[in-house]
């Protein structure tokens, strides 16, 4: 009985000295990720609202190589800026990494106009994706894909998903990209375009 209680020790004690070591070594690769000593920046959008002869600009969404994501007030006037942050999951930062580096975006137009006819303001959104010493900078006036499909002048697959998944991401972290209490990347084309059911 002792013997087969010594091999059974012997047997059982390395595999569970290699199980823990295994499970530190993923943690601690997990936690490296996160702790990224100086997180560069992966995309920024500035909103700029015209109205009544003013710009006003406020960040509406910047999101780091560590999964940080940042939104401050959408300005109108001259509200209060409060600045609200999420760390994104490993699975989401990788399916916003895949849009950011669709080779598609490099060849989309700079900038997009009006979908539909406003009367005294509109907004602007000029997003930022860095890539090494070259920065990709797109201007989009009223982001509206439905409006920009009744058209006929539909965004291209690669600026449809990168407007969609900024209106997602700033639902999800700010909370108040929505309408009628229905968050605008719900509607039918950002709905295709993310493949949400």
């Amino acid at each position: 009985m002792m013997l087969c209680g010594s091999i059974l020790r012997r047997t059982v004690f390395p595999w569970t000295l290699v199980a823990l070591l295994l499970s530190a070594g993923v943690a601690l690769a997990a936690w490296s990720l996160r702790a990224d000593p100086s997180p560069k920046l992966i995309l920024e959008v500035i909103n700029r609202h015209f109205t009544v002869g003013r710009k006003i600009r406020s960040v509406y969404l910047r999101v780091y190589s560590n999964g940080m994501a940042e939104c401050h007030t959408e300005k109108y006037w001259d509200e209060a800026d409060v600045v609200k942050r999420k760390m994104l999951g490993p699975g989401e930062l990788q399916r916003l990494r895949a849009v950011l580096d669709n080779p598609e975006l490099s060849h989309v137009s700079k900038n997009y106009g009006l979908m539909y006819p406003v009367i005294d303001s509109w907004m602007e959104w000029e997003i930022r994706v860095p890539h090494g010493w070259h920065m990709e900078d797109i201007k989009v006036l009223n982001f509206a894909p439905e409006a920009a499909r009744r058209k006929n002048q539909a965004y291209s697959r690669a600026v449809l998903h990168l407007g969609c998944s900024i209106w997602k991401l700033r639902n999800e972290v700010y909370g108040d990209a929505e309408a009628d209490g229905k968050p605008f990347y719900r509607d039918d084309d950002c709905k295709g375009t993310l493949d949400i059911h």
